[in-house]
């Protein structure tokens, strides 16, 4: 795994907290997906919750959205992002 966003289409921080994340991604264009119905499609952004602090990786392959799934105890909500190919660094 290795790219991760922080910033959004126009350039601003996504903040740190694990909500903050998901309601700025969604605020720049984002949609929600199903947890219990996923299967890989482009620019998918896994939002997890790390405890002390969130990340917001991009799953852009199969190989990173299968091992972004793998259950782990971590909340995580997922979302298809237009812009994430663009941001993720």
């Amino acid at each position: 795994m290795g790219k991760y966003i922080n910033l959004n289409s126009k350039g601003e921080h996504i903040g740190t907290s694990y909500q903050d994340k998901v309601n700025s991604l969604i605020a720049d264009g984002a949609t929600t997906l199903d947890p219990s119905n996923l299967t890989y499609q482009p620019n998918m952004v896994c939002v997890m919750n790390n405890g002390m602090f969130a990340a917001a990786g991009y799953a852009y392959s199969e190989s990173e959205f299968k091992a972004f799934n793998m259950p782990d105890g971590r909340s995580k909500t997922w979302l298809v992002y237009p812009h994430a190919e663009q941001v993720a660094k």
